[in-house]
């Protein structure tokens, strides 16, 4: 069967995150770590879901300067990771940083990064008012290419 959901673990419980996992593990393809239930429980957790048969799908949304974002990268692809997020408001050579340093380092084993184009939580005036001159679909358009163009896997 091809599992093609992510089940958002989005709880600062380990118990009831791990309680989650067990029900859902066989039709689940990914279990998404937010930062709620990172902070929480820690990067162990990440282990605890891949011993148990999960893949982990880790949702930090990475945004810094490229040297920084590349070592979080890292580290998260070395705790096991299958996917990950990272903005894409960190701009081209941030992104671009992160592809060839995990491909590089990691090859066929390298977690698939997923850039955040804008935060479903903003909108065109928010944008506008952070000094964005673009409304919000165009926004999303300019950044989900510019991921595209940097090797990032997918955008959200």
């Amino acid at each position: 069967m091809n599992r093609k959901v992510i089940v958002a673990l989005d709880m600062s419980s380990r118990e009831e995150a791990l309680q989650l996992l067990e029900q859902l593990r066989d039709l689940a393809g990914m279990f998404k770590v937010g930062g709620q239930l990172f902070m929480s429980a820690g990067p162990g957790i990440i282990q605890e879901i891949i011993g148990k048969g999960g893949n982990v799908f880790l949702d930090l949304k990475f945004h810094d300067i490229p040297n920084t974002v590349t070592q979080a990268a890292v580290e998260a692809a070395k705790l096991g990771v299958s996917m990950m997020t990272v903005h894409a408001a960190g701009g081209r050579v941030m992104m671009e940083t992160v592809a060839k340093e995990l491909a590089q380092n990691f090859g066929d084993r390298r977690p698939q990064v997923v850039a955040v184009t804008v935060l479903t939580s903003l909108d065109t005036r928010a944008l506008f008012e952070m000094g964005l001159e673009h409304p919000l679909d165009e926004q999303v358009q300019k950044l989900a290419l510019l991921a595209q163009q940097s090797g990032i896997d997918g955008v959200v």
